[in-house]
């Protein structure tokens, strides 16, 4: 089935919120083999909704609308809606029993006015399963199915995955079967990566081979969409071989959901190791990055922030005399920080990051992007310099891809250097 995606609500527009939930549905509906032909974004204005909803109706046979549904004043999809589909507005009656239920359960009343305009639905819609009051909805108009959704991430994630896709699949059940497959790298720039994966291109036409800079590492993904799953997963087995033969080393993570912080924490796993850190110029970013991973807990300890000299001193025992020699942006005290770091811990090994994040603070000898990175595991204490190039955001997350990286490639290549190349 070819659909579209409509996304409605000022903040979209104006760049005040980032517009997340289009590309969740679209992933989704696509990966079910169903067809999303365009993504608008649209402000709430009913005279631009009704345009842009008329205009999908014409040449789709679904169309996802998100926002608008909620009961302040600018929450008008509703009105807007039956408006442009000229259809009254009724009293849905599972929206005001979801309201009423929510009021014994938190023990107040909402105002008759709230109640009013979460529950007016355009006449013929079918509420889907009630994720809050601003229950998301359907219709059939002109032989196009719409579906009405919160704008709010979780309540529209959850009504895509259990209430719309199984009604697209049972609409269409000659969609092709559809393989998917990602590869991110790191330390590796677009084009090169590209030049070396042109043999794919020519392999089969239902073959698609996408790149995807996700700053700071390159996402390739494999497509391939067949009259069975069976032909399809060979396709995509066959060339993921090929990406993992040319690029093994540079692979942090395989699959749309996992991350170089998965893939490390496994690798950790599977040696019975437990990692800890100390980070200066990153600010706590390693220690976030780390435990965005399910199950982190279980291979991961602390990450301890000792942004001033004084907190390096006390909480990882490094030598006044080191930063006063050395400073505190140097390999000496990068690997004193690694030590203190493993030993308050006792975990099996500890990474370790100073430097010059910028914009300012940086010298002759050591301008901003100079960082330290130290590793200690094992019998190693290993510590290098880097000149990581952008702005403070991009330097404080080029550090923490080439920490956990470096660590990664230890374990699984036994490196004592980085991979880390400045390519982006």
């Amino acid at each position: 089935m070819k659909g579209q995606i409509i996304a409605i609500g000022d903040e979209l527009i104006s760049g005040r919120v980032v517009n997340t939930t289009s590309s969740f549905a679209a992933a989704r509906i696509f990966s079910a083999g169903h067809k999303i032909t365009r993504i608008t974004v649209v402000g709430d204005s009913p005279d631009d909704i009704k345009q842009c909803l008329k205009a999908a109706i014409r040449d789709s046979q679904f169309v996802l609308i998100s926002g608008g549904l909620g009961p302040t004043s600018d929450d008008i999809t509703n009105e807007a809606v039956a408006h442009a589909l000229d259809l009254p507005l009724v009293e849905n009656h599972q929206v005001m029993e979801q309201i009423r239920n929510a009021e014994r359960r938190f023990g107040h009343s909402a105002s008759e006015e709230f109640k009013r305009k979460l529950s007016m639905l355009p006449k013929g819609a079918s509420v889907l399963e009630p994720n809050g009051c601003a229950a998301g909805y359907w219709l059939k108009y002109q032989g196009a199915y719409l579906f009405f959704l919160p704008g709010v991430p979780e309540q529209l994630e959850k009504h895509v995955v259990q209430k719309i896709l199984p009604k697209l699949n049972s609409l269409d059940q000659e969609r092709p079967f559809v393989a998917l497959k990602v590869f991110k790298l790191f330390g590796l720039s677009e084009t090169r990566i590209n030049m070396d994966l042109e043999e794919l291109q020519t392999w089969d036409s239902s073959l698609k081979v996408g790149y995807y800079p996700v700053f700071p590492e390159v996402h390739v993904s494999l497509t391939a969409s067949m009259k069975t799953a069976e032909k399809a997963q060979k396709i995509i087995d066959d060339a993921s071989a090929v990406i993992r033969a040319k690029f093994q080393e540079f692979i942090v993570a395989e699959g749309q959901d996992a991350s170089l912080a998965s893939t490390l924490g496994e690798s950790l796993k599977s040696r019975g190791m437990v990692m800890a850190a100390a980070e200066s110029c990153t600010g706590g970013l390693l220690g976030a990055t780390v435990t965005s991973a399910p199950g982190s807990s279980e291979w991961f300890d602390r990450s301890i922030v000792t942004y001033s000299n004084r907190a390096k001193e006390q909480e990882l025992g490094v030598s006044p005399e080191t930063i006063e020699v050395h400073g505190a942006v140097s390999s000496e005290t990068a690997l004193e920080m690694a030590a203190g770091a493993r030993r308050i811990s006792s975990a099996e090994c500890a990474i370790a990051i100073t430097g010059i994040a910028g914009p300012e603070g940086g010298s002759g000898d050591k301008p901003v992007g100079t960082v330290f990175i130290a590793l200690a595991l094992d019998n190693h204490n290993l510590v290098h310099r880097f000149l990581f190039p952008g702005s403070r955001r991009e330097i404080r997350m080029l550090t923490v891809e080439t920490a956990l990286d470096w660590l990664r490639r230890y374990l699984v290549y036994g490196s004592l250097l980085p991979g880390y190349k400045p390519v982006f």
